[in-house]
Parts: structure tokens; sequence; C-alpha cells
């Protein structure tokens, strides 16, 4: 046994040549004191789960982008909606929560055309220079009113949404973002968006066989929303009941209406429930033609909250009326 001093004490340890038995138990107790920590840290971080990628904010206009958003992005994206369907898409107001919505966005997915001209305060309010806004009707062919009239609007008419080959053009352009702001998410969105597109064409077929067999197609549409969608799917539309949104007709145009309802022995008329109206249900009375309730937004009706069951319940719902 060898004699030792440690912190001022005499010990006594076994000499093994370098180092001896007490050196050794030193030498693991000081290492422990270093290395517990280290473990205790380790262990902790193993049994606590990864924090989860952060998903990339979409804020969109309406519920049918949101629908397609959520259709291509998965769990990659979270979506909020401004409009709940509800609301007119052109006449609807803003409110303090879409600015701060948009203000934490990464992308905002709008239709374009100047539906949305009301978001444009809020996003220069919102302050978002990391924004990325995307529009659906890009690349998308344009049509003007029923009937060859001139939109109100010298781009064109807006409501593209309503065409499901239109459509997958606006999901393509959503896909081309969520590609720039998230390059390691594109396999998956690209493989969604084909599936979405397959299962849209699939739609389209089996809705267009039901409108062929229509004896007439002809309807008067409430406001100039469906000129893509009956050029889509075989209807015509006759006139239109409010050509400008939210601006009932004159008494004169009412006249109109009624005449060539008789005249031309039109039997449906449609209404919507963004942009309620007496006026249908007054021709009806005067004239005896049938209302259908048709929706250019989900939300608006029980059980129509995704595209598909958009488009869906508007067919049925015109091919029902129409028989």
């Amino acid at each position: 046994m060898t004699k030792f001093q440690f912190q001022g004490r005499v010990v006594w340890g076994m000499d093994l040549g370098f180092w001896t038995l007490f050196e050794l138990w030193a030498l693991g107790f000081g290492l422990f004191g270093i290395l517990t920590p280290a473990l205790i840290l380790l262990f902790t971080s193993c049994s606590r789960p990864a924090p989860e990628k952060a998903r990339i904010h979409i804020v969109t206009t309406l519920g049918v982008l949101a629908d397609w958003a959520r259709q291509v992005g998965g769990d990659r994206v979270q979506v909020t909606s401004l409009l709940t369907g509800l609301e007119g898409e052109h006449t609807y107001e803003v409110k303090p929560e879409d600015t701060r919505l948009i203000a934490r966005a990464g992308i905002l997915f709008r239709v374009g055309l100047g539906l949305e001209d009301w978001l444009n305060p809020v996003i220069q309010n919102a302050g978002n220079p990391r924004l990325v806004i995307v529009e659906a009707s890009a690349n998308v062919p344009t049509l003007q009113d029923a009937n060859g009239r001139e939109h109100q609007n010298p781009l064109g008419n807006p409501h593209v949404w309503l065409d499901p080959k239109l459509a997958e053009i606006g999901i393509e352009n959503l896909v081309a973002a969520l590609v720039r702001v998230d390059p390691t998410g594109e396999s998956l969105y690209r493989t969604r968006a084909r599936a979405y597109s397959l299962r849209l064409d699939s739609l389209t077929q089996a809705l267009t066989a039901l409108v062929v067999e229509l004896p007439d197609c002809r309807f008067i549409a409430f406001h100039e929303a469906w000129p893509y969608f009956a050029e889509r799917f075989g209807f015509q539309i006759a006139a239109s009941v409010e050509p400008v949104p939210g601006h009932e007709p004159s008494a004169r145009e009412i006249a109109r209406l009624t005449d060539l309802i008789r005249t031309q022995g039109i039997r449906v008329i449609g209404s919507e429930p963004q942009l309620p109206s007496d006026i249908t249900t007054m021709l009806t009375r005067e004239t005896g033609v049938r209302v259908a309730i048709l929706t250019p937004l989900t939300g608006a009706i029980h059980g129509v909250d995704d595209y598909v069951s958009l488009i869906r319940y508007n067919i049925e719902t015109l091919v029902s009326a129409l028989q």
C-alpha cells in the first residue's frame, strides 16, 4: 500500500505502476461528474419527439381554393379561407383578422382577374415581404359573360373555378408555388395533384353524361357566375337576373326577363344563397318558372363543403329542375 495526499488528507492506495488504485477512482469520479449532465441531456433528448417541420400557411380567398390547397398539400400545409361561403365573392367585407392572417401567411391563393380587388389594401397593410401570391386564373383562357356580353371587368369573367378543367390549371399554379417555397415536398405535391386531376376528369365525364340527356338545357342565371360552368357541361344561359352583382334589376329589366321567360319558354331560373333576393320568387309567381338554388361557393349549402360536392350539387340540381 502507498500513502497519498488528497485534498489535505492522507489516503492509502495500491500502487499499480503508472496508475494507482486511488488515481483510477479519482479519475472515474471526475469523469462521472463531467459526463452525467451530458448523458442526462442525451437521454432526455432521445425521449422527446423531434419537432415537426413547420407547415406552410396558405391563406385563400375562397373555400374552393382552400379545398384545392388541402388536396394538393396534405399534411405539409395549413390552410385558412377568408370567406366562409355565405358571403358574396364580389361584395365581401374584410375583417381585421384578415390582415393578421395574411401577415403570417407564406402563400396567398386567390382567383385573380379583379375578383378580389377588395383584398389589395389588406395585402399592403399586412406588410409581409415573404408572401407569395398565386392566382388560380393565371394561364386560363377567359370568357366574357353569357351570350358574348362583355363582363364589367375588362380582364374577363373571373368565375373560372366553376369549370373543373380550368380548376386543374389553377391547381398547377398552386403546385408551382409550393415547389418554390418547399422544394423537398415536390414529389408529394405533384403526385397528389395528378391523383386529384384524375378524380376531376372522372367527375366531369360522369356529370356531362347527365346533361346530354336533357331536352332543354337553357336557364336564367342569377348573376354572371356561370359561363365557364355552362360551357364545360353544355348548358345555355338565356339571361342573368343581376348583371352587376348586388344591384337588383330595374322594373324595365324585370319586365324584359318576364317577357323572355314567356316567349322563349324558359323553365328554370337560378338563385344563390350569397345574393338573397325576392326577384326570383316574383318571377315564379308571375310566370311559373322553377327556381333552382345554385351556389358558386362551398359552405353555403349543407353537405356542399368541398369542390367535388360543389360541382356535383350544381349539376344535379339543374338537371333535376330541367327534366
